[in-house]
C-alpha cells in the first residue's frame, strides 16, 4: 500500500498573521487557537461549508385535504 498521505507543514509563530504584524497576545510557544496564516493580501477569515438548498426531496406531499371535485363525489351518494 503506498502511502498517499500530503504531510502538513508546521506551523509556528513566525508564520502567523497575528505575530509578523507585532499583534500576538500570546506569550507562550507554539501556535495557538487563533493562528491565521499570513498572506500578502492581508488577514482572510477561514473557509466556510457552502449551503446547498435540496429543492428536489419531496416531489410528493405525505398527506392533503382532498380537492373539491373529491369532497364532492365523496359526498353526492349521501
Amino acid at each position: 500500500m503506498s502511502n498517499s498521505r500530503v504531510r502538513a507543514t508546521k506551523v509556528s509563530c513566525d508564520d502567523c498573521f497575528f505575530g509578523q504584524n507585532l499583534l500576538c497576545a500570546v506569550t507562550d510557544s507554539g501556535p495557538c487557537a487563533t493562528y491565521r496564516p499570513n498572506h500578502p493580501g492581508g488577514l482572510r477569515p477561514p473557509r466556510q461549508l457552502q449551503f446547498v438548498f435540496r429543492h428536489d426531496r419531496r416531489l410528493q406531499v405525505a398527506w392533503a385535504f382532498p380537492t373539491a371535485s373529491e369532497q364532492q363525489a365523496l359526498h353526492a351518494g349521501v
